[in-house]
């Protein structure tokens, strides 16, 4: 399964790691999958490959700040939280991620669902979640090689729907990344669901100087789970 960026304008092949699909599942740490489940995952896995079409896109835009208001681009969001991290490192410019895994694998889950294969349905809407993740992940790691030749330094990413930053407002950001480009196959309704479904709008500052922020992988900040393999493991997608 290939994708195009605007990062490296060449076919990526994405490779979801194992353990972090089965983490998605429910599974614990180092399980073995019985037959009928790792059938169900090689399914879901070899759809994917032959019809899935993911997609990602960076877009670099420019910061201002005032009286705890962020404007991005010279349009103003209303994110607490991502304003006083901005002040705190002084960014002036920030990475918007926007990625998908296609509305392909949104047709063929409601499909599958509605044709009473709820465990094909589940198995391949894990899959498309693993998919996205892994594409954001590989944009914050294209981000830090960046910025690392440029003696600058990036903060954690953060997304609408994170703590101090509501998620109405992934329909602003969809309105900064439509003034930058027309050719996006994502889009966000009136309750601000991004659409396809599996999709995910990521926001990276940017500062001067050396790293002073630890990096924090958000999605495993919201687990519970501690005993878990996907903590130890940095490669979500390979090139």
């Amino acid at each position: 399964m290939n994708i195009k960026t605007n990062l490296l304008g060449e076919p990526l092949s994405i490779e979801i790691d194992q353990s972090h699909y089965l983490r998605r599942l429910g599974f614990p740490k180092d399980y073995e999958a019985p037959e009928h489940v790792q059938e169900s995952m090689d399914w879901a896995s070899r759809w994917y490959r032959e019809n899935g079409n993911p997609w990602l896109e960076i877009f670099e835009l420019d910061v201002a700040l005032n009286e705890e208001n962020i404007f991005l681009n010279n349009i103003l969001i209303k994110a607490p939280k991502v304003y006083k991290r901005f002040k705190k490192y002084d960014v002036k410019k920030a990475m918007l991620i926007a990625a998908t895994a296609g509305e392909k694998a949104d047709q063929e889950i409601s499909n599958l669902w509605s044709s009473d294969h709820p465990d094909r349905s589940f198995f391949l809407e894990t899959y498309a979640s693993s998919v996205t993740e892994s594409l954001v992940e590989f944009a914050v790691d294209q981000i830090k090689n960046w910025t690392g030749h440029k003696n600058q330094s990036t903060l954690s990413r953060y997304s609408p729907g994170y703590p101090g930053w509501e998620l109405k407002e992934q329909i602003t950001l969809m309105e900064i990344i439509r003034n930058l480009t027309d050719e996006i196959p994502v889009s966000v309704s009136d309750t601000s669901l991004l659409l396809p479904l599996k999709s995910q709008l990521s926001l990276v500052g940017i500062y001067q100087g050396e790293q002073k922020e630890k990096d924090i992988k958000i999605e495993c900040m919201q687990c519970n789970f501690n005993d878990c393999s996907c903590r130890k493991k940095d490669i979500y997608i390979k090139v």
